[in-house]
């Protein structure tokens, strides 16, 4: 079944640590899985229950892509906004708003979500110890 991706979607990525969560996903990209819209909803209630937190980061990501390619100009603009994620060792991301648009008939979308990371204890990692959690999957490129 193709991944649907839309505004509230959650994408996480897939790390030895979270499996004991029992987060149900589906294969994205890379070491990246989004959730359905009933499994993003219920994320946080599971998190929770664990004794874990999910963490929301204020900061807002954004890009835009053309939109000549289809459903891959979605995809494409995902895994950029999933790079940024990766850089700052975050482990999911909540995508807010989807918005096909056009600029002087040029089609386009804009895309934008929010990091999230998901740990044990109440407060947030460094970034040198989310780094370390991550492992060397974080470490790869996202094209």
């Amino acid at each position: 079944m193709p991944n649907h991706i839309q505004a509230g979607t959650m994408m996480v990525q897939q790390l030895e640590s979270l499996r004991s969560l029992g987060i149900e996903s589906e294969p994205y990209c890379e070491s990246w899985q989004s959730l359905g819209s009933s499994e993003s909803s219920a994320l946080d209630r599971k998190i929770r229950e664990s004794g874990w937190k999910l963490f929301y980061m204020a900061d807002e990501l954004k890009t835009v892509v053309p939109a000549w390619g289809g459903q891959r100009t979605l995809r494409r603009g995902v895994k950029r906004l999933l790079s940024q994620t990766r850089l700052q060792h975050f482990n999911c991301l909540e995508l807010t708003h989807i918005l096909k648009k056009r600029f002087f008939g040029i089609p386009y979308v804009s895309i934008a979500a929010h990091s999230r990371h998901i740990q044990e204890g109440s407060q947030i990692q460094s970034l040198e110890q989310r780094g370390k959690d991550a492992g060397p999957a974080s470490l790869g490129t996202t094209t």
